[in-house]
C-alpha cells in the first residue's frame, strides 16, 4: 500500500483473526485485540485514523482501533 494508508502494512491486526477486533465477542474479544495493539508499531497512526474517521461525519466506528474500544475513544474525545 502506498500513500496515506501505507502505515497499515505494518499493522499487527492485519496478521490476526479479524473477529478479535469485535468488542461484542463472548469471552472479551476486545482484550485480545488490546494486547495485540499494545505491541503494534503503528498504534499512534491507527488511533489518529480512528479519530479522523469519527470526526469526519460524527459516526462512531465499531471495534477496537489503536487499542481502544468505541466507548474508550468517546471518553478520550470528551476529555
Amino acid at each position: 500500500m502506498t500513500g496515506r494508508y501505507a502505515w497499515m502494512d505494518a499493522a499487527l491486526c492485519a496478521q490476526a483473526d479479524p473477529d478479535e477486533w469485535t468488542e461484542q465477542l463472548a469471552g472479551g474479544g476486545a482484550l485480545a485485540a488490546k494486547r495485540i495493539c499494545a505491541r503494534c508499531p503503528v498504534q499512534p497512526s491507527c488511533t489518529a485514523h480512528a479519530a479522523a474517521l469519527e470526526n469526519y461525519d460524527g459516526a462512531a466506528i465499531r471495534g477496537v482501533w489503536g487499542g481502544r474500544t468505541k466507548s474508550q475513544r468517546r471518553q478520550q474525545a470528551a476529555a
